[in-house]
């Protein structure tokens, strides 16, 4: 009994599938199985430093911790420009100003809710999700992302529906200086975010990233429509300068809010593609031309494989169908082969689920 437990254990170590029939699914291994049985499975895996090196783990947990840092400067920022535009708002008696400071409010719960998640993705499977936490990140960034989308619309519609009413009346003064300080303050952090975004690539920050462009073009528009307001009466007549005031503003960002749509419109759908599982065109490739290059080398009869991101994960599934002549001499062959589908993927361990099964039989390809 004691062999046969320790040859069921190998299997499962070098991710050989077995499939038994049973009409009873708890009976597939074993007489007694326990529910801990695959965990004591994969805790024992993760100890074993031959499979986790130490200075990957420590570099991804330096990536992670400066992820983590980056979204919480995000989010501080985030909120000191909220208390800037209710209290600014308030000092000069201005309903719009102390309005877009309770919108800078809901970038801070935005903004806890990617650090939430940061710290979750890099989380080792457990009990509840067996899987990781690798869905967390798209269903974030789509939420983020259609948040900001409305934020547009609702611009856009604002403007439309000022410029068919006449437009307004522009006031300079403290909303010169409002917009001015906030602009500064969202190019800041919209350059700050931006190197982060390509240094560590993460689609977290990069949402955020997209928030700062969104605030700080607003803002620059805002800037724009003042400036134009304000140099106007030197160049045109004082009737016309009168009538075009009023709409310079709600045109400006009308048109502002409408380009600025592209980009959560963009990374709404490519988180929306990753929770339905849609293949990436390129890994789909890439892993169509490594299994044929190693059915030419190994005499494979057929193979299939399944992609799917989500996030900045990969899960690929393969499985092999083998020649009736395919006889390997130990396990250790098997594995050769998972090393060379790995490499040739050229995508960290820590970064994809990948899962190789081999079969003669074609029933289970």
């Amino acid at each position: 009994m004691k062999s046969f437990k320790n040859a069921i254990e190998s299997i499962k170590y070098f991710n050989i599938e077995v499939n038994m029939q049973s009409p009873f699914h708890n009976t597939t291994l074993g007489k007694n199985p326990t529910k801990s049985y695959g965990t004591s499975v994969r805790r024992r895996i993760r100890s074993n430093k031959n499979i986790f090196q130490n200075d990957i783990k420590g570099n991804l947990q330096k990536s992670a911790q400066k992820e983590q840092f980056v979204l919480k400067a995000s989010m501080f920022s985030a909120l000191l420009l909220a208390i800037f535009g209710i209290g600014f708002g308030i000092a000069i008696q201005s309903m719009s100003i102390v309005f877009d400071g309770f919108v800078a409010l809901v970038s801070v719960g935005l903004g806890a809710l990617s650090v939430v998640t940061s710290r979750y993705i890099y989380k080792e499977d457990d009990e509840t999700f067996q899987y990781g936490y690798v869905r967390f990140e798209p269903m974030v960034n789509l939420f983020k992302s259609l948040v900001l989308v409305l934020v547009c619309v609702y611009a856009f519609i604002n403007a439309l529906e000022s410029i068919i009413n006449g437009g307004y009346e522009v006031q300079l003064g403290g909303a010169v200086v409002y917009s001015l300080c906030a602009f500064i303050f969202c190019a800041v952090l919209f350059s700050y975010t931006l190197i982060f975004t390509r240094l560590l690539e993460s689609d977290l920050i990069k949402v955020d990233n997209t928030e700062w462009k969104i605030d700080c073009v607003l803002y620059l528009g805002a800037l724009m429509a003042f400036g134009i307001i304000y140099f106007m009466p030197f160049f045109l007549p004082k009737n016309i300068v009168e009538m075009l005031a009023r709409y310079i503003d709600p045109v400006l960002l009308c048109v502002l809010s409408f380009l600025l749509c592209a980009s959560p419109v963009r990374i709404a759908v490519a988180n929306f593609k990753d929770l339905m599982m849609v293949a990436p065109k390129e890994i789909d490739e890439k892993i169509t031309q490594i299994m044929e290059a190693l059915s030419t080398e190994y005499d494979f009869s057929d193979y299939d494989t399944h992609v799917a991101k989500s996030g900045r994960f990969y899960m690929v599934e393969v499985n092999i169908l083998t020649d009736k002549h395919f006889k390997p001499m130990s396990m250790m062959e098997f594995d050769s082969i998972r090393e060379k589908i790995e490499k040739a993927l050229e995508i960290p361990s820590y970064k994809i689920w990948l899962s190789v099964s081999f079969t003669a039989n074609p029933k289970w390809l």
